[in-house]
């Protein structure tokens, strides 16, 4: 697709978020990073990976938000959306955040360019207008 979204083996990658620093990270309900005109919301629990641990992160049940700040500043390399609707997003210092397939709610969207909207589907899938 020509937004910068390619298919890749079992799912989508995010193309036109790699190389993008994340300037802003809000924590309400959800999380909130913003990579220049992209932004990608985590409404379920995930992961946070780092060289030395693994810690589940969830903004609305305030689980580890002291790690959710550390994505500030932290390059994309990689995003890539499972048909089974998991989330990957990988940094360029080898960190990783993991969204499982959500069962119920929507689990993550990712708008890029301000009006293009990419997102799980409750149950597992992922949707593209």
């Amino acid at each position: 697709m020509g937004i910068g979204i390619n298919r890749a083996g079992d799912g989508w990658n995010i193309s036109s978020m790699r190389g993008i620093g994340i300037g802003e990270v809000f924590i309400g309900n959800a999380l909130r990073l913003h990579a220049g005109a992209n932004r990608l919301e985590v409404h379920s629990p995930a992961e946070l990976r780092t060289d030395h641990e693994a810690v589940p992160v969830h903004a609305a049940s305030r689980t580890n938000l002291d790690r959710l700040t550390q994505l500030l500043d932290q390059v994309i390399a990689e995003v890539h959306a499972a048909d089974s609707g998991s989330l990957r997003v990988r940094f360029a210092n080898g960190w990783h955040l993991y969204v499982p397939a959500p069962s119920d709610a929507y689990g993550w969207i990712i708008g890029l360019r301000g009006s293009y909207f990419v997102r799980s589907v409750p149950g597992g899938g992922v949707r593209m207008p």
